[in-house]
Protein backbone atom coordinates (compact mmCIF):
# COMPACT_ATOMS: atom_id res chain seq x y z
CA UNK A 1 0.00 0.00 0.00
CA UNK A 2 0.92 3.65 -0.42
CA UNK A 3 0.36 5.60 2.79
CA UNK A 4 0.51 9.34 3.52
CA UNK A 5 0.85 10.58 7.09
CA UNK A 6 0.64 14.16 8.29
CA UNK A 7 1.98 14.21 11.83
CA UNK A 8 4.34 11.28 11.29
CA UNK A 9 6.94 12.65 13.71
CA UNK A 10 4.64 12.63 16.75
CA UNK A 11 4.33 9.86 19.33
CA UNK A 12 1.55 7.92 17.63
CA UNK A 13 2.62 9.04 14.16
CA UNK A 14 6.09 7.54 14.47
CA UNK A 15 4.71 4.22 15.65
CA UNK A 16 2.20 4.14 12.79
CA UNK A 17 4.90 5.05 10.27
CA UNK A 18 7.21 2.32 11.51
CA UNK A 19 4.43 -0.28 11.48
CA UNK A 20 3.66 0.36 7.82
CA UNK A 21 7.35 0.43 6.90
CA UNK A 22 7.91 -2.89 8.64
CA UNK A 23 5.06 -4.34 6.60
CA UNK A 24 6.82 -3.26 3.40
CA UNK A 25 4.35 -0.49 2.57
CA UNK A 26 5.49 2.83 1.10
CA UNK A 27 5.05 5.83 3.40
CA UNK A 28 5.18 9.53 2.56
CA UNK A 29 5.58 11.51 5.78
CA UNK A 30 4.74 15.21 5.97
CA UNK A 31 6.51 16.71 9.00
CA UNK A 32 7.78 20.14 10.13
CA UNK A 33 11.06 18.76 11.50
CA UNK A 34 12.51 16.12 9.18
CA UNK A 35 15.36 15.31 11.56
CA UNK A 36 12.90 13.54 13.86
CA UNK A 37 12.56 10.83 11.21
CA UNK A 38 16.25 10.58 10.29
CA UNK A 39 16.68 7.20 11.95
CA UNK A 40 13.68 5.68 10.17
CA UNK A 41 14.71 7.24 6.86
CA UNK A 42 18.16 5.63 7.10
CA UNK A 43 16.67 2.27 8.00
CA UNK A 44 13.85 2.09 5.46
CA UNK A 45 14.11 2.82 1.74
CA UNK A 46 10.31 2.84 1.46
CA UNK A 47 10.01 6.08 3.48
CA UNK A 48 9.88 9.51 1.88
CA UNK A 49 9.99 12.52 4.21
CA UNK A 50 8.70 15.93 3.09
CA UNK A 51 9.23 19.06 5.19
CA UNK A 52 5.93 20.91 5.65
CA UNK A 53 4.19 23.22 8.10
CA UNK A 54 0.50 23.96 8.59
CA UNK A 55 0.81 26.87 6.18
CA UNK A 56 1.90 24.46 3.43
CA UNK A 57 -1.12 22.17 3.55
CA UNK A 58 -2.86 24.02 0.72
CA UNK A 59 -0.06 23.00 -1.65
CA UNK A 60 0.72 19.41 -0.67
CA UNK A 61 -0.05 18.10 -4.15
CA UNK A 62 2.80 20.17 -5.59
CA UNK A 63 5.24 18.49 -3.20
CA UNK A 64 4.48 14.97 -4.37
CA UNK A 65 6.20 14.66 -7.72
CA UNK A 66 5.66 10.98 -8.37
CA UNK A 67 2.32 9.74 -9.66
CA UNK A 68 1.30 8.35 -6.27
CA UNK A 69 -2.23 7.29 -5.43
CA UNK A 70 -2.37 7.02 -1.65
CA UNK A 71 -4.52 4.21 -0.32
CA UNK A 72 -4.95 6.03 2.99
CA UNK A 73 -4.14 9.61 3.92
CA UNK A 74 -3.73 9.88 7.71
CA UNK A 75 -4.04 13.30 9.36
CA UNK A 76 -2.65 13.16 12.90
CA UNK A 77 -1.49 16.77 13.29
CA UNK A 78 -2.80 19.43 15.67
CA UNK A 79 -1.25 22.57 17.08
CA UNK A 80 -1.89 24.32 20.37
CA UNK A 81 -1.27 22.25 23.50
CA UNK A 82 -0.42 23.28 27.04
CA UNK A 83 -1.75 26.74 27.85
CA UNK A 84 -2.96 27.11 24.26
CA UNK A 85 -5.48 24.31 24.84
CA UNK A 86 -8.00 26.83 26.15
CA UNK A 87 -7.10 29.64 23.73
CA UNK A 88 -9.78 29.76 21.05
CA UNK A 89 -7.61 31.96 18.83
CA UNK A 90 -4.96 29.24 18.68
CA UNK A 91 -7.34 26.30 18.44
CA UNK A 92 -9.35 27.66 15.52
CA UNK A 93 -6.16 27.95 13.46
CA UNK A 94 -6.18 24.16 13.05
CA UNK A 95 -9.36 23.98 10.99
CA UNK A 96 -8.28 25.52 7.67
CA UNK A 97 -5.07 23.41 7.30
CA UNK A 98 -7.14 20.26 7.87
CA UNK A 99 -9.62 21.20 5.16
CA UNK A 100 -6.78 22.24 2.85
CA UNK A 101 -5.19 18.83 3.32
CA UNK A 102 -8.41 17.09 2.30
CA UNK A 103 -8.60 19.08 -0.94
CA UNK A 104 -4.94 18.33 -1.67
CA UNK A 105 -5.34 14.66 -0.78
CA UNK A 106 -8.08 14.44 -3.38
CA UNK A 107 -5.85 16.10 -5.99
CA UNK A 108 -3.14 13.53 -5.30
CA UNK A 109 -5.66 10.76 -5.83
CA UNK A 110 -6.01 9.50 -2.25
CA UNK A 111 -8.62 6.78 -1.83
CA UNK A 112 -9.65 7.75 1.71
CA UNK A 113 -8.84 10.31 4.40
CA UNK A 114 -8.59 9.65 8.16
CA UNK A 115 -8.67 12.43 10.74
CA UNK A 116 -7.55 11.99 14.34
CA UNK A 117 -10.10 13.85 16.42
CA UNK A 118 -10.16 13.65 20.22
CA UNK A 119 -12.24 12.24 23.05
CA UNK A 120 -12.23 15.80 24.34
CA UNK A 121 -15.13 16.33 21.94
CA UNK A 122 -17.14 14.37 24.49
CA UNK A 123 -16.04 16.24 27.59
CA UNK A 124 -18.75 18.04 29.54
CA UNK A 125 -18.55 20.34 32.51
CA UNK A 126 -18.77 18.80 35.96
CA UNK A 127 -22.29 19.20 37.29
CA UNK A 128 -23.84 19.69 33.86
CA UNK A 129 -27.50 18.70 33.58
CA UNK A 130 -27.05 18.06 29.85
CA UNK A 131 -25.23 15.19 28.18
CA UNK A 132 -22.80 15.81 25.33
CA UNK A 133 -25.48 15.02 22.76
CA UNK A 134 -27.92 17.34 24.50
CA UNK A 135 -25.48 20.24 24.29
CA UNK A 136 -23.46 19.83 27.47
CA UNK A 137 -20.71 22.44 27.64
CA UNK A 138 -17.34 21.29 26.28
CA UNK A 139 -13.89 22.83 26.73
CA UNK A 140 -12.25 24.95 23.99
CA UNK A 141 -9.93 22.23 22.70
CA UNK A 142 -12.71 19.65 22.45
CA UNK A 143 -15.02 22.15 20.78
CA UNK A 144 -12.33 22.98 18.21
CA UNK A 145 -11.81 19.30 17.44
CA UNK A 146 -15.55 18.83 17.05
CA UNK A 147 -15.86 21.84 14.74
CA UNK A 148 -12.85 20.69 12.72
CA UNK A 149 -14.28 17.20 12.28
CA UNK A 150 -17.67 18.43 11.12
CA UNK A 151 -16.27 20.93 8.63
CA UNK A 152 -13.67 18.45 7.38
CA UNK A 153 -16.38 15.85 6.83
CA UNK A 154 -18.38 18.37 4.79
CA UNK A 155 -15.32 19.24 2.69
CA UNK A 156 -14.55 15.55 2.16
CA UNK A 157 -18.11 14.99 0.95
CA UNK A 158 -17.74 17.96 -1.37
CA UNK A 159 -14.47 16.51 -2.69
CA UNK A 160 -15.94 13.00 -2.96
CA UNK A 161 -13.27 11.37 -0.81
CA UNK A 162 -14.26 8.85 1.92
CA UNK A 163 -13.70 10.38 5.36
CA UNK A 164 -13.09 8.47 8.60
CA UNK A 165 -12.52 9.89 12.09
CA UNK A 166 -11.00 8.32 15.18
CA UNK A 167 -10.66 9.30 18.82
CA UNK A 168 -7.95 7.74 20.99
CA UNK A 169 -8.29 6.70 24.59
CA UNK A 170 -5.38 7.91 26.73
CA UNK A 171 -2.52 6.35 24.78
CA UNK A 172 0.72 5.57 26.60
CA UNK A 173 3.96 3.72 26.00
CA UNK A 174 7.57 3.98 24.83
CA UNK A 175 8.20 6.84 22.45
CA UNK A 176 6.02 9.37 24.25
CA UNK A 177 8.39 12.25 25.00
CA UNK A 178 5.75 14.35 26.75
CA UNK A 179 5.06 14.98 30.41
CA UNK A 180 1.41 14.04 30.06
CA UNK A 181 -0.41 12.53 33.02
CA UNK A 182 0.45 8.87 32.38
CA UNK A 183 4.18 9.58 32.08
CA UNK A 184 4.02 12.02 34.99
CA UNK A 185 2.33 9.52 37.32
CA UNK A 186 4.75 6.75 36.38
CA UNK A 187 7.75 9.03 36.91
CA UNK A 188 6.53 10.05 40.35
CA UNK A 189 5.98 6.43 41.36
CA UNK A 190 9.43 5.41 40.11
CA UNK A 191 10.88 8.12 42.36
CA UNK A 192 8.89 6.83 45.33
CA UNK A 193 6.70 9.90 45.50
CA UNK A 194 3.10 9.92 46.66
CA UNK A 195 0.46 10.98 44.14
CA UNK A 196 -2.02 13.81 44.66
CA UNK A 197 -5.01 13.31 42.37
CA UNK A 198 -8.65 14.14 41.80
CA UNK A 199 -11.40 12.09 43.37
CA UNK A 200 -10.80 9.53 40.62
CA UNK A 201 -14.43 8.49 40.31
CA UNK A 202 -14.94 9.26 36.62
CA UNK A 203 -14.35 6.59 33.99
CA UNK A 204 -11.05 6.52 32.09
CA UNK A 205 -9.21 4.26 29.69
CA UNK A 206 -5.46 3.74 29.27
CA UNK A 207 -4.57 2.06 25.98
CA UNK A 208 -1.04 0.86 25.13
CA UNK A 209 0.62 2.32 22.03
CA UNK A 210 0.88 -1.02 20.19
CA UNK A 211 -2.87 -1.55 20.60
CA UNK A 212 -3.60 2.05 19.59
CA UNK A 213 -1.67 1.59 16.34
CA UNK A 214 -3.49 -1.69 15.67
CA UNK A 215 -6.78 0.17 16.00
CA UNK A 216 -5.62 3.09 13.90
CA UNK A 217 -4.56 0.81 11.04
CA UNK A 218 -7.79 -1.14 11.17
CA UNK A 219 -9.84 2.07 11.14
CA UNK A 220 -7.90 3.34 8.14
CA UNK A 221 -7.93 0.08 6.23
CA UNK A 222 -11.36 -1.33 7.10
CA UNK A 223 -13.33 1.53 8.64
CA UNK A 224 -16.55 2.78 7.09
CA UNK A 225 -16.87 6.30 5.66
CA UNK A 226 -18.34 9.01 7.89
CA UNK A 227 -17.85 6.99 11.06
CA UNK A 228 -16.11 8.12 14.24
CA UNK A 229 -14.24 5.23 15.88
CA UNK A 230 -13.14 5.00 19.49
CA UNK A 231 -9.70 3.37 19.82
CA UNK A 232 -9.40 1.94 23.30
CA UNK A 233 -10.35 -1.00 25.48
CA UNK A 234 -13.75 -2.67 25.45
CA UNK A 235 -14.47 -1.34 28.95
CA UNK A 236 -13.58 1.73 31.00
CA UNK A 237 -12.58 1.90 34.65
CA UNK A 238 -12.66 4.60 37.34
CA UNK A 239 -9.41 6.55 37.31
CA UNK A 240 -8.74 5.57 40.92
CA UNK A 241 -8.79 1.89 39.91
CA UNK A 242 -6.36 2.43 37.02
CA UNK A 243 -3.91 4.50 39.06
CA UNK A 244 -4.09 2.10 41.98
CA UNK A 245 -3.11 -0.77 39.70
CA UNK A 246 -0.23 1.25 38.24
CA UNK A 247 0.92 1.98 41.82
CA UNK A 248 0.70 -1.70 42.77
CA UNK A 249 2.85 -2.63 39.76
CA UNK A 250 5.56 -0.01 40.20
CA UNK A 251 5.62 1.15 43.82
CA UNK A 252 3.23 -0.72 46.14
CA UNK A 253 4.37 1.35 49.11
CA UNK A 254 3.44 4.68 47.53
CA UNK A 255 0.38 6.52 48.79
CA UNK A 256 -2.30 7.95 46.51
CA UNK A 257 -4.10 10.97 47.89
CA UNK A 258 -7.40 11.07 46.05
CA UNK A 259 -9.51 14.21 46.22
CA UNK A 260 -6.63 16.70 46.39
CA UNK A 261 -7.80 18.27 43.12
CA UNK A 262 -11.16 18.67 41.44
CA UNK A 263 -11.98 17.91 37.81
CA UNK A 264 -13.80 20.67 35.93
CA UNK A 265 -14.66 18.42 32.98
CA UNK A 266 -15.18 14.71 32.48
CA UNK A 267 -15.69 12.36 29.55
CA UNK A 268 -19.31 11.61 28.66
CA UNK A 269 -18.83 8.05 27.40
CA UNK A 270 -22.59 7.51 27.36
CA UNK A 271 -22.79 9.49 24.11
CA UNK A 272 -20.11 7.54 22.24
CA UNK A 273 -20.28 4.07 20.70
CA UNK A 274 -17.07 2.62 22.10
CA UNK A 275 -17.59 -0.81 20.50
CA UNK A 276 -18.05 0.30 16.88
CA UNK A 277 -14.46 -0.40 15.82
CA UNK A 278 -14.73 -3.92 17.22
CA UNK A 279 -17.97 -4.56 15.32
CA UNK A 280 -16.67 -3.16 12.02
CA UNK A 281 -13.09 -4.48 12.08
CA UNK A 282 -12.69 -6.98 14.92
CA UNK A 283 -10.31 -4.68 16.81
CA UNK A 284 -9.35 -5.67 20.34
CA UNK A 285 -6.71 -4.22 22.65
CA UNK A 286 -4.62 -7.26 23.58
CA UNK A 287 -1.56 -6.07 25.53
CA UNK A 288 -1.37 -7.18 29.15
CA UNK A 289 -1.70 -4.07 31.32
CA UNK A 290 1.12 -4.99 33.71
CA UNK A 291 3.50 -5.67 30.82
CA UNK A 292 2.48 -2.38 29.19
CA UNK A 293 3.10 -0.39 32.38
CA UNK A 294 6.45 -2.12 32.98
CA UNK A 295 7.64 -1.38 29.43
CA UNK A 296 6.49 2.22 29.72
CA UNK A 297 8.25 2.64 33.06
CA UNK A 298 11.54 1.57 31.48
CA UNK A 299 11.00 4.24 28.84
CA UNK A 300 10.05 6.93 31.36
CA UNK A 301 13.31 6.30 33.23
CA UNK A 302 15.18 7.61 30.17
CA UNK A 303 13.30 10.92 29.92
CA UNK A 304 14.69 14.25 31.03
CA UNK A 305 12.39 15.64 33.70
CA UNK A 306 14.25 18.87 34.33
Amino acid sequence: MNIAIIGASGFIGQHLTKRYLENGDSVTAFVPHVEKLNALEKQYKNLKVICTSFDDFDSLSSMVYENICFDIFYYLAWDGYGKATNDYKEQVKNIKPLCDAIVEAKKIGSKKFLFASSLSEYMIKEGSNLSHNEGGCCNVYGSAKHAARLLAQAVATQQDIPFISIAFANTFGPGDMSHRSSNLFINQLLKGQDLNLTEGNHMYDWNYIDDAVDGLKLAGEQGKPDELYYIGNRSRRPLKEIISEVRDILAPEAKINFGKYHEDFYMDYSCMDTHKLYRDTGYLARTNFKEAITATAEWVRTLNWY
